[in-house]
């Protein structure tokens, strides 16, 4: 057995298909068949449903694919543990957050790597906290930034900042000119929002019920920067964290909700697994940049 072995597996697995996996690790379909062939034989199961649809795992397939991520991960780390030994930021690193954090952590983020380990080959994912945690648990990332509670047991979470939901208005909007706005009365309004299942959809959902009101939600939306652009476009208003978007973006305004819970980010990694040196960079980074956006918008 091999680590190409693995790798096609774990590839196909991802992509859904032999030809897409072929495209992810720069060969051709061929190849991936003899290796997912070679496996399966010495395995002595299969590993693979194909079909014209493309190729899903077996129960087999599926135990194979839990070690082959963990003992990839760990080749991967050996080249970190040497750069280690010698205090060197090189290798790669991967990292994951959500939405509505990115536009303000990962460009700070990516200049403060570029300048302090320029020779890290950075991977970022932006998704909902559901799937990068899976993806920290799967060992396919590193570590990432979601948001609060995260109950599994295998994740250490680590306190980043809390921040308040606000109302995201269109400059000119008849709301703004007061303090604040109740829920009760921005929900009378045409909202703009992630789909029903997105957790921050769900909090302000929650909020809402408790004060027995129904959001009026005819736009989701997924994606926060496309909301800015159809609340700057007039098509309604939303409900976003206070970090999601400059105080100066044009075209939009913030408004303060009375009687929303504030909105916990917290770091992830899993437990009893030691960063490389590169990641360990990340971290350091993500936390210099949270504790001075923090210290900023505590002056404001």
């Amino acid at each position: 057995m091999e680590l190409k072995h693995l790798e096609a597996l774990i590839a196909v697995s991802q992509e859904g298909s032999f030809t897409a996996a072929a495209d992810r690790l720069r060969t051709v379909q061929s190849n991936i068949s003899e290796q997912i062939r070679q496996l399966e034989v010495e395995l002595g199961t299969e590993l693979l449903v194909r079909s014209r649809q493309g190729a899903t795992l077996t129960e087999a397939g599926r135990a194979v694919l839990a070690r082959a991520s963990r003992i990839k991960h760990e080749a991967s780390e050996i080249a970190s543990d040497v750069a280690d030994v010698f205090g060197l930021k090189i290798g790669n690193a991967s990292f994951g957050v959500v939405g509505t954090a990115s536009k303000w952590l990962v460009p700070d983020l990516v200049g403060a790597m570029q300048r302090s380990a320029p020779d890290v080959i950075l991977r970022i994912h932006e998704g909902a906290s559901e799937r990068l945690v899976a993806e920290v648990l799967d060992l396919q990332l590193a570590q990432a930034v979601v948001t609060a509670p995260v109950t599994n047991k295998k994740l250490i979470e680590e306190h980043l900042l809390d921040e308040r939901l606000v109302g995201l208005v269109p400059q000119g909007s008849k709301l703004l000119g007061r303090g604040s706005i109740k829920l009760e009365e921005i929900a009378k309004e045409r909202l703009v929002m992630p789909p029903s299942n997105n957790p921050l959809r769900l909090e302000v959902e929650l909020a809402a019920e408790a004060i027995n009101v129904e959001l009026n939600v005819p736009i989701e939306v997924e994606g926060v920067r496309l909301i800015g652009d159809l609340v700057a476009a007039n098509a309604g208003i939303s409900i976003l964290p206070e970090t999601s978007f400059d105080f100066e973006t044009p075209g939009l305004r913030t408004l303060p909700i009375e009687g929303l819970p504030l909105r916990r980010l917290v770091l992830v990694t899993l437990r009893d697994t030691q960063l490389s040196a590169a990641d360990l960079a990340v971290r350091e980074h993500i936390l210099e940049i949270v504790s001075e956006r923090s210290a900023g918008h505590k002056k404001r």
